[in-house]
C-alpha cells in the first residue's frame, strides 16, 4: 500500500509542479485503492469479537480527514489562495496514512514549503527586486517530507 500512496504522491506533485493543479483522475483512482482497501481490512483483518477495536480503528480512519477538511475550508475562506486541490488529496492520503501520519506530513510538508518562500523573499530582496505575489505549488514539498517522515519513522530510506 506504501508503494501506491508514494505513486499517487509523486504523480500528484508532478501535476500540481508542472499545472499547479491536480487531474481529478489522479484523486478518484487513488481513492479508489484506498477505499477497497480500507473495506477489505475493515471486513476481512478486524476482530469483528471486539467491537471497541472495530470502533477505534473507524474512529480513526474518519479522523484522517480532518486535515483535508481543514485545508478546504482555507481555501473557500481564502477565495482559493490555498488550492483545493491540497484539500482533496490530504482526504485521500488520510485513507492511506490515518490522522497522525496525515498531519505529521501537513506540517512538515509545510515547513518546507515556508522555508522555501521565506528564501525565495530574501533572495527577492537582495536582488533590489519588488517583491510580487510569489505562487508556490504545494505538493511538490510533499515528496521531501514524506521521504523525511520514513527516515525518521524507521531509520532508514528503504
Amino acid at each position: 500500500m506504501k508503494l501506491v500512496f508514494a505513486a499517487f504522491l509523486c504523480a500528484c506533485a508532478w501535476e500540481d509542479f508542472k499545472e499547479k493543479k491536480i487531474p481529478v483522475l489522479f484523486l478518484w483512482a487513488a481513492a479508489s485503492v484506498a477505499a477497497a482497501w480500507m473495506a477489505g481490512y475493515y471486513m476481512i483483518l478486524l476482530d469483528w469479537t471486539d467491537m471497541s477495536e472495530a470502533y477505534l480503528w473507524l474512529a480513526m480512519r474518519g479522523a484522517a480527514f480532518i486535515p483535508g477538511m481543514l485545508l478546504l475550508a482555507v481555501s473557500v475562506i481564502t477565495k482559493g489562495a490555498v488550492g483545493k486541490g491540497d484539500g482533496f488529496f490530504f482526504l485521500v492520503s488520510g485513507m492511506y496514512l490515518g490522522f497522525w501520519d496525515n498531519v505529521a506530513l501537513l506540517l512538515c510538508g509545510l515547513l518546507l514549503c515556508s522555508l522555501w518562500g521565506m528564501g525565495l523573499i530574501i533572495w527577492r530582496m537582495f536582488e533590489k527586486k519588488k517583491i510580487r505575489n510569489i505562487r508556490l505549488p504545494f505538493l511538490p514539498f510533499l515528496v521531501p517530507a514524506a521521504v523525511i517522515l520514513t527516515v525518521l519513522q524507521t531509520g532508514s530510506v528503504s
